[in-house]
């Protein structure tokens, strides 16, 4: 009788993590493409305040890829996902508070 080792799926996560990580860039370059547009002519349609909520909105998103992604939040346990969801999220709804004021 044989005993394979299966890995686990720790170990399979992290297999696929060079395609994450392409996937992490790849969206980072996007979304920093579409922020710039936002930031330079392509907000003469929507209002200065809508644009500033899209950027705060875009950048925390930018935020959250990095962190679980480039900073290994992904292995982390689930209550550092959470800690650090809701404080990107605070954080955001605070500086879009703040900016509407």
């Amino acid at each position: 009788m044989s005993t394979a080792v299966t890995p686990s799926a720790t170990a399979r996560a992290r297999r696929r993590g060079p395609w994450a990580t392409l996937a992490a860039w790849a969206t980072l370059m996007a979304l920093t493409a579409l922020s710039w547009q936002l930031a330079g002519e392509g907000h003469a349609g929507m209002g200065t305040k809508a644009s500033m909520v899209t950027l705060f909105v875009l950048a925390f998103g930018k935020v959250l890829i990095v962190g679980y992604i480039f900073m290994d939040l992904r292995w982390a346990p689930r209550i550092l996902h959470v800690v650090f969801s809701l404080w990107c999220a605070v954080i955001c709804a605070g500086l879009v508070i703040l900016h509407g004021l």
